[in-house]
């Protein structure tokens, strides 16, 4: 697990007068917790406490504040490489734009004069942001990642921001470092997370709002105008620059700036529980930033129902923290997709129905969902759009037979992770913790298993037994003739002998271990990580350009049900995957340890560290016009280990 050094560029907070009392925070708000959440999503409030992604950080994750009275003074003074990687480091971009720092400016002239100038100056604090200026903050942004990178010794940072503070990191990455000889921020960045951020602009239902914040731009808040981020995301641009005559998306990363694969998006959709600025926005938005303009084009996103800061805020949520490290430190890269639909023809062929989705992802053991898209929060899946992005002659020259992607996320090799309380996880399945419970097998010496290095996730070492080097020549070369392997691997069952002792290096991981009884819930649920995937899909008619009701059953939909996903050692010691349809699970989940159906995963044979499935839809979701007879889910799985 690559542990990097997190820089933090918090958002947007106002004028002047906002902004005193941003400093006056040690950390810029990355240290909120909050105390209230929504039950099942959008209902009554209930008490809920989060301590605060930056103390999640420093419990789960072993990281470090290092402060000493000044972050930037310890960076100047520290001797390079001399301070830990697993460190956070908070961008205090509008330390220079605060008037608490200067001593009070002496007012003279008589009581009248006086009068005057004071209340101009109060003016002044709440309507301007005199002293901030994006493209400087992203010009000390750059110049704080290299001082971090010297002082740490890592070779890139994780930049995670929220809102304002993305389009600062996006100013560094996509101007900044491609102008005067600068390092690009390729290789600078290993990740990108961003919370909120209006990347798309910010843009309210009222064409005169939208007109007053890019010509006057109060306080600064003209830098959200979707033209004037042409200028400071542009190299050679200047702030004020309109892309005029030239298609330009301001949600678009250039690919040779950097990867948007390692960029994630995590989008709120609740605009309920924001403030006035809601009434501005609208609905289908997290109260600020619309749901459209909140993630990067091509990056991963994950919605979850949150609002753009606040008691409800995104940063200080649960769900936000949940997908953030598991962007950071996740083992595995999952996306689930939709494959081998209907042609865009047979859709279009009903121009009046729009086919949707809602969705959920949720994780055993954990108290939220990782990601949701429902109507009632303004973003199913709209699933006529999809089918007709992917057809035939569409942008992207994707076919309909092309996978529709359905929903991606970051996950660890066992969930919840191993090192969290209050699961414990068998060594090799898991996070390569200490063993949960004593085994009874025979145990070697204890000076030889101190001697053992610490041995990898069992997928890990599956590769590197394939790798060239000292332990390659050390073994007795293998025969190339092919053998037949027990399947006690998740690939192919006949593999060449070199698979076999692949397979052997890792068989203490699966073999048995004494715990609960064998097959158990107790002792499954240790070894198994389990995943479920709600999709409750449903048709909306209109009738030249009405709703139309009549054969309408409210809050029902056409299909729906839970997909369950077990993953990880069987009860009978083999590593696989298992799935199950809610509908076909006697009883409650809960009871079943595993379920029934054995996913066949196979290697993508042009990458090794990909692992490829598909899986039918039920025959009732097959039925539906817009899945069509061969429709099934189709899963990637991509070890991220492998790239570390």
């Amino acid at each position: 697990m690559n542990e990097l050094p997190i820089v933090y560029c918090r958002g947007y907070a106002g004028p002047t007068s906002q902004i005193d009392a941003t400093v006056n925070d040690p950390f810029y708000g990355f240290n909120e917790g909050a105390t209230h959440t929504r039950v099942n999503g959008d209902g009554d409030p209930k008490f809920y406490q989060f301590e605060g992604p930056l103390l999640r950080l420093l419990g789960e994750h072993d990281y470090q504040v290092l402060v000493r009275g000044s972050q930037k003074e310890l960076l100047a003074t520290a001797v390079d490489g001399t301070l830990p990687q697993k460190s956070i480091w908070i961008h205090r971009f509008y330390d220079e734009a605060a008037t608490t720092y200067a001593a009070p400016t002496p007012r003279s002239g008589n009581l009248f004069d006086r009068a005057i100038t004071w209340t101009e100056d109060l003016v002044r604090e709440h309507t301007t942001a005199q002293g901030f200026d994006i493209e400087q903050a992203a010009r000390e942004l750059y110049d704080l990642v290299l001082l971090v990178r010297e002082k740490t010794g890592a070779p890139k940072v994780f930049l995670v921001a929220h809102s304002m503070g993305g389009l600062v990191a996006r100013c560094m990455m996509q101007k900044i470092c491609e102008e005067d000889g600068r390092i690009p921020a390729k290789e600078l960045v290993a990740k990108f997370c961003t919370y909120a951020t209006p990347h798309g602009g910010i843009v309210f239902t009222g064409g005169l709002m939208n007109w007053l914040m890019e010509t006057f731009g109060p306080a600064g808040s003209d830098i959200f105008s979707p033209p004037k981020m042409y200028g400071y995301l542009t190299p050679g641009k200047k702030f004020g620059d309109k892309p005029l005559g030239e298609a330009w998306d301001p949600r678009v990363i250039p690919a040779d700036i950097f990867d948007v694969d390692d960029v994630f998006c995590i989008v709120g959709t609740d605009s309920t529980d924001y403030n006035l600025a809601k009434l501005g926005v609208g609905p289908r938005s997290d109260g600020l930033v619309l749901i459209e303009n909140a993630y990067v084009k091509g990056a991963h996103r994950a919605f979850v129902y949150k609002s753009h800061s606040g008691p409800y805020g995104e940063v200080n949520s649960e769900e936000g923290y949940q997908n953030l490290s598991r962007f950071l430190f996740g083992h595995w890269a999952v996306q689930v997709e939709l494959s081998s639909l209907p042609p865009a023809a047979a859709v279009d062929a009903h121009p009046d129905v729009a086919w949707q989705a809602d969705l959920q992802l949720a994780i055993r053991g954990l108290s939220v969902l990782i990601t949701e898209q429902k109507a009632v929060h303004y973003n199913p899946v709209q699933l006529n759009a999809e089918i007709a992005q992917h057809a035939p002659g569409a942008p992207g020259d994707d076919s309909v037979d092309a996978p529709i992607p359905l929903v991606g996320t970051f996950l660890f090799s066992k969930e919840p992770p191993s090192d969290l309380p209050p699961t414990n996880v068998t060594p090799g399945v898991g996070d390569d913790p200490a063993p949960a419970v004593p085994s009874t097998t025979a145990t070697a010496p204890a000076a030889a298993a101190q001697s053992e290095p610490p041995r990898q996730g069992w997928w890990h070492r599956f590769l590197d037994s394939f790798s060239a080097g000292e332990d390659e020549q050390e073994r007795e070369a293998p025969s190339l003739e092919p053998v037949t392997v027990a399947l006690d691997n998740p690939l192919d069952p006949t593999l060449p002998a070199v698979a076999a002792a692949a397979v052997a290096s890792v068989a203490h991981d699966l073999a048995p271990q004494a715990a609960a009884p064998v097959g158990s819930y107790a002792q499954l649920s240790q070894d198994l990580s389990r995943y479920a995937l709600t999709l409750r899909v449903y048709q909306v008619i209109t009738r030249n350009g009405v709703f139309d009701f009549s054969s309408n059953l409210e809050q029902v939909g056409d299909w729906q049900d839970v997909l369950i996903v077990d993953i990880g050692r069987s009860a009978d010691g083999r590593f696989g995957a298992w799935t199950g349809w809610n509908s076909a699970v006697p009883g409650a989940i809960n009871q079943l340890g595993q379920m029934a159906n054995e996913l066949t995963l196979t290697p993508d044979p042009q990458n090794p560290n990909v692992i490829r499935a598909a899986l039918p839809l039920p025959d009732a979701a097959r039925a539906l016009p817009v899945f069509g007879p061969a429709a099934q889910l189709a899963f990637t799985i991509t070890n991220r280990d492998a790239n570390r």
